[in-house]
């Protein structure tokens, strides 16, 4: 898992959180599979012009962002989700669906999920980010306009919240190199070359480690 700090401007978070002030948000229930109503209480921006206007922005800071390209390798991503936890509001442990819009052209299968958080962590209790992974669990309330990103196969939840209202949007990112030990080891490789860039190290050892990230990138991915 992965933290990425001012993934939104302040002035966009600002727009987006005006815009959902005045946002069409129906119960989140409806996005469960039939059975589940206790699994989650929150509110969920309708497919309307607005998500369309919001999402599309969060989409565009999200793909030309270089530690989302370095982490994930992106394909595809699925279209933003805008949800809203207001006290007494959660959503329990839980795994992503493996595919979203299945039978959809837009379909994409979910190696990550992503988090960017809207509102400040001083205007809300409780509501954090739950995430149980190998390396153990992590709890995350970042500010607006960070994100998360880690592995869709992570067991997670949001925490009920207790007082103000928790805001974000939530999408999943297909990505050309679908296991995680793979893309840890380019993370790491192509972390090496930016150490290796800051520190004036000779071309050499630069395009070495470069050509090596690509190599193995030819070898692992797939549409």
């Amino acid at each position: 898992m992965i933290t990425i700090d001012n993934i939104l401007s302040a002035d966009q978070v600002a727009t987006i959180m005006a815009t959902l002030d005045t946002g069409d948000f129906e119960d989140g229930r409806r996005t469960t599979q039939k059975g589940s109503d206790e699994l989650k209480r929150n509110l969920e921006l309708k497919p309307d012009a607005t998500r369309a206007r919001l999402g599309k922005m969060i989409l565009q800071a999200v793909q030309g962002n270089a530690e989302v390209n370095a982490y994930a390798f992106p394909s595809k991503f699925s279209f933003p989700m805008f949800s809203r936890y207001e006290p007494g509001m959660y959503y329990d442990f839980h795994t992503d669906a493996a595919i979203m819009n299945l039978g959809h052209p837009s379909a994409v299968r979910t190696d990550l999920s992503c988090t960017v958080f809207l509102s400040e962590p001083d205007s809300y209790d409780g509501g954090e980010l739950t995430i149980e992974s190998p390396s153990g669990t992590k709890q995350l309330r970042l500010p607006a306009g960070s994100a998360a990103l880690y592995p869709t196969t992570n067991l997670h939840r949001v925490e009920e919240v207790s007082h103000g209202a928790r805001v974000v949007a939530v999408f999943w990112i297909q990505s050309y190199v679908r296991d995680e030990t793979q893309r840890q080891i380019l993370l790491k490789l192509n972390r090496l070359c930016q150490d290796l860039s800051q520190n004036g190290a000779g071309s050499h050892e630069q395009n070495l480690a470069s050509s090596t990230v690509h190599d193995l990138l030819r070898m692992w991915a797939a549409a």
